[in-house]
């Protein structure tokens, strides 16, 4: 039952936003979430396992490494999460307030991309084994880069929204080549390692307009 919770409260969440985005190619126009989605807190029944007394430290000896590996898979999505709604969210507003073509561009392209990692997130998390419940928030940071972005227009943008995917993008790469080496969910581990080279491209795209190319 708390795999069902898990997988339908995100799934609403994810598809809600991708409706959005959606939404945001169709019109053309550059559509930027107020606030991110947030996924219902769930209760599970808690059942309290008998303890031999002849093997005390037997519990002990291995639930920490299994709590860790729980939280790592769910900490990285979190971050893999963050990243790409940011991609999404600062890629939209280009279309309207970007001014060089190749950059708009390139925004598209990271638009594009990132609409299809959210799609292949929503998938590793209905095969992930572990808890996927995670704040959706924005945190302090993502929204100062944002509201940056959002303030900014013409080539202002363009050198603003360069800089700050680019931060993001090879932190993504970063976090996502460490749980696809180390990782021990396999769903939210292949999730991982298949979108490195979409992070890769990304990356290549913004480093070419960054530096005047196309």
């Amino acid at each position: 039952m708390k795999n069902i919770f898990k997988v339908s409260g995100i799934l609403a969440a994810f598809m809600a936003a991708t409706a959005l985005g959606a939404s945001a190619q169709t019109t053309g126009q550059a559509t930027t979430p107020d606030a991110q989605p947030t996924v219902p807190p769930v209760t599970a029944p808690v059942t309290t396992p008998a303890i031999d007394p002849a093997a005390p430290a037997a519990v002990p000896a291995t639930a920490p490494a299994v709590a860790a590996d729980a939280n790592a898979a769910k900490d990285f999505m979190k971050e893999a999460f963050m990243a790409n709604e940011f991609s999404i969210a600062a890629s939209q507003l280009a279309a309207t307030q970007g001014e060089s073509a190749d950059v708009k561009a390139a925004a598209q392209a990271v638009l594009d991309n990132s609409l299809k990692t959210r799609t292949a997130m929503v998938t590793a998390i209905q095969g992930s084994t572990s808890d996927m419940h995670f704040d959706q928030n924005f945190t302090d940071d993502y929204n100062m880069k944002l509201g940056e972005l959002k303030a900014a227009k013409g080539a202002d943008f363009d050198t603003k929204y360069v800089a700050a995917m680019g931060d993001v993008t090879d932190k993504a790469e970063g976090v996502f080549k460490s749980y696809a080496a180390a990782g021990t969910d396999e769903s939210v581990k292949t999730f991982a390692a298949n979108t490195l080279p979409t992070l890769a491209a990304n990356g290549d795209k913004l480093d070419s307009v960054g530096q005047g190319g196309n």
